[in-house]
């Protein structure tokens, strides 16, 4: 064999391994997401679980008004990175309003014509949602300090604050 001929081998062996090792590391990954896959599942079960109790609960102690549960998340759809509002409770809540600060970064992630356009949020029904865009850079950052407020059906005013991030 030449020089050349032991080179391309050799070169060849190299992808080989660098191919393997690749195949490797994504199997893990796609291992990693299934198992996330599946805790998130579970907990989805056990949310829903816990809403029929509440919901049983509810019914049981004949209360009239029932509270609102609402809930602020940072989700990615695709490309796209959006602030979800989601009414987890049984009853409806009004004038729902939102506020998110950076905490690294200087600028919102929030853009402001779109969140005009859909707060404060009259009603929000029971297992409702509205979404405002977030639109995420290097500025911006990924970790955000949110706040929202709401009042029940009895008209009690309630609020809540939570970090959120992607």
């Amino acid at each position: 064999m030449s020089l050349f001929e032991v080179i391309t081998v050799v070169i060849a062996i190299g992808g080989l391994f660098v191919a393997w090792k690749s195949l490797k590391r994504s199997h893990a990954i796609g291992k990693q997401q299934s198992q996330l896959q599946a805790e998130q599942l579970e907990l989805v079960r056990i949310q829903l679980q816990m809403h029929q109790r509440m919901v049983e609960s509810a019914d049981k102690s004949g209360s009239t008004t029932k509270p609102a549960d609402v809930r602020v998340s940072l989700e990615r759809t695709g490309k796209n990175a959006r602030f979800v509002v989601r009414n987890w409770g049984l009853g409806a809540a009004s004038n729902v309003e939102m506020e998110v600060k950076p905490i690294s970064g200087n600028g919102s992630p929030i853009i402001t014509s779109d969140y005009n356009e859909k707060f404060p949020i009259p009603r929000l029904a029971p297992g409702g949602e509205c979404s405002v865009i977030a639109a995420l850079s290097f500025d911006t950052g990924t970790n955000f300090d949110a706040s929202w407020s709401w009042n029940d059906e009895d008209g009690k005013g309630r609020n809540e604050s939570s970090r959120v991030s992607l």
